[in-house]
């Protein structure tokens, strides 16, 4: 008959060789074979040492200290990776960048969230997918075309110089406005772009404005309107 003690190893073994092997497969990308050597040798050296010791209780503290250890590893191995991932990003505030271009997406997606811009929001969407939205900082005076970070075999936009202006007068100049002096809104709630008849959205984009300008998938821009107020 097993004896409670042996038991409990095995029990003990049993489960460190399964929380082992998930550890190993979460690490095996991303922890060195030096290191991956040291662990496996760790593991072994604990359950099959050899000892007749009676001390399961020991074994126990030994082998919740391996796995501490292990699990260590792989959240470290897990930061190091997104760290690595995030400076090949580039930054947030650099519109040619992926990093940019994710957060591009990312606020797009909150605006289709919400029903008053929902339409607008897919409409940029495609617009990105298609290549045909363009990214203007007027304050940086610098523009590119928008790609969808998600896609492989998207080519990165080259970023241009454009007229450096203040917003407010980059605003007067773009938007089209009726009569009364208020901007014209589309069906979709997006203002008109009035140089260009393009559809156009002006927000934030992480920490800085944007003026987003765009047409629909297949449809050219409407000829643009010289005679509107501004």
């Amino acid at each position: 008959m097993v004896s409670e003690i042996t038991t409990v190893r095995l029990w003990s073994q049993q489960t460190a060789l399964r929380v082992f092997k998930e550890v190993s497969e979460e690490t095996a990308s991303q922890s060195s074979s030096q290191s991956s050597g040291t662990a496996q040798s760790s593991l072994a050296d604990l359950l099959f040492s050899g000892s007749n010791s009676d001390e399961a209780e020991d074994d126990d503290t030994s082998l919740s200290r391996l796995i501490a250890s292990l699990q260590q590893q792989a959240m470290t191995g897990a930061a190091a990776e997104e760290a690595d991932e995030a400076a090949s990003d580039g930054a947030v505030e650099d519109i040619e960048s992926k990093a940019f271009m994710k957060a591009l997406v990312a606020k797009l997606e909150e605006l289709k969230a919400a029903s008053g811009t929902s339409a607008m929001a897919e409409a940029m969407l495609k617009a990105v997918e298609a290549g045909t939205l363009t990214v203007t900082d007027a304050a940086a005076g610098e523009t590119v075309k928008a790609w969808n970070p998600a896609d492989a075999d998207a080519k990165a936009g080259e970023k241009k110089a454009a007229a450096t202006t203040d917003w407010t007068s980059f605003l007067k100049q773009h938007l089209t406005r009726e009569g009364n002096g208020l901007y014209v809104r589309n069906d979709d709630s997006s203002h008109q772009d009035r140089l260009t008849g393009e559809s156009a959205y002006f927000g934030m984009v992480g920490e800085t404005y944007y003026y987003l300008s765009w047409t629909k998938a297949g449809e050219a821009g409407a000829a643009p309107d010289t005679t509107a107020n501004v």
